[in-house]
């Protein structure tokens, strides 16, 4: 077996390549967000790390409803527009929950192509010297479930911070709606995030790279999510 080796060179292509993928990772995470909402008929926008959607018509209704009937609805009395507003109560519940999924599932569809790709693409990948564009793609595409493990790395160290799990996230939020541990959905797909990244790096990658491709992920990854959420994206993305 070869030594791990440490290329100067490749790790400023590679370092490049992590910020670039984690910036297209964020955007089109939220775009699978927007299409889901364009889909069910809401008005969406995209923004640099979070989409907004809402159908102003519904919204009027039931904030007029709640200022109207607050007292009924909190006691569950009878009001004139009850039948109504529950059934768009219960359609906003649910469309919230496909919405919410709907940016994790691109990632994690984009990611588990990408892996189908480089299992595919295996055997030329492993006895290559030098990687061809197309082969990085394919690998790039597959590190898209690193969104998992990043979540939950930060999810952690939310709790260290303050004190307490946070309750947003994608994936938290969809944990509560099926009245799951909040961590649930979570941790499953960052252990399969985990196990996918192993396996890429030390059944895949070349023996040669893989020193150098670990060292660009960790601190490519790193300024490419503060490059984009901090710096860039809320002047280009607002």
């Amino acid at each position: 077996m070869l030594p791990l080796k440490f290329d100067i060179k490749r790790f400023g292509f590679l370092f490049l390549a992590f910020i670039i993928s984690t910036i297209v990772g964020t955007v089109s995470h939220e775009y699978g967000h927007y299409a889901d909402a364009k889909y069910l008929g809401y008005s969406s926008t995209v923004s640099y790390g979070y989409t907004n959607w809402n159908d102003e018509a519904t919204d009027r209704f039931m904030v007029s409803a709640y200022l109207n009937y607050s007292k009924e609805i909190e006691l569950q009395l009878d009001f004139p527009e009850k039948k109504e507003f529950y059934s768009i109560q219960k359609k906003q519940i649910k469309d919230d929950f496909r919405i919410t999924l709907g940016g994790p599932f691109q990632t994690m569809l984009t990611g588990t192509l990408g892996f189908l790709l480089v299992l595919y693409q295996r055997n030329k990948i492993r006895k290559a010297n030098v990687l061809s564009w197309s082969q990085w793609i394919i690998i790039f595409l597959s590190l898209f479930w690193l969104r998992q493990f990043a979540n939950l790395i930060s999810w952690v160290a939310g709790y260290f911070f303050k004190g307490q799990f946070s309750l947003s996230g994608d994936e938290i939020r969809s944990a509560i709606s099926l009245g799951l541990p909040t961590g649930t959905i979570l941790i499953v797909t960052a252990l399969i995030a985990i196990a996918l990244l192993i396996f890429i790096i030390f059944k895949i990658l070349p023996v040669n790279i893989r020193l150098t491709f670990i060292l660009a992920g960790f601190f490519g990854g790193i300024f490419g999510y503060f490059f984009w959420l901090f710096w860039i994206g809320p002047f280009l993305l607002p």
